[in-house]
């Protein structure tokens, strides 16, 4: 398994950009069954997946609370684009980082009491 470093909700990584593959690179297809790409397609649809908000007044917060899971979304995509060896364990792995990261997140842009 790849390991990776954690980063908490509030700070991006240290490289959010690593250099992508050349698009035009031929890449194996994907097969629609395959389990570990499904799992972390739908981390990625979870973590993408907020409630738009009722009232005008949330807007600003539901547009930073997607971004911040938008960035971890974008960060373990372009991890495993990044490298061309990727295999279902890494697949596996970054949908677990994702649904690990937006944990920590608001499920909405709705004010939350603490304590």
């Amino acid at each position: 398994m790849r390991a990776h470093a954690h980063h908490d909700a509030f700070t991006a990584p240290e490289n959010p950009e690593p250099a992508l593959p050349d698009a035009a690179a031929p890449r194996p297809p994907v097969p629609p069954d395959d389990i570990a790409v499904r799992h972390f397609l739908s981390a990625v649809h979870e973590a993408l997946q907020i409630p738009r908000p009722a009232w005008p007044a949330c807007r600003r917060r539901y547009l930073k609370l997607l971004e911040r899971r938008a960035v971890v979304a974008r960060a373990s995509i372009g991890r495993l684009l990044a490298d061309p060896a990727s295999t279902a364990l890494d697949y596996t792995s970054e949908g677990d980082h994702i649904r690990q990261a937006i944990a920590d997140m608001p499920a909405d842009a709705r004010r939350h009491r603490t304590g």
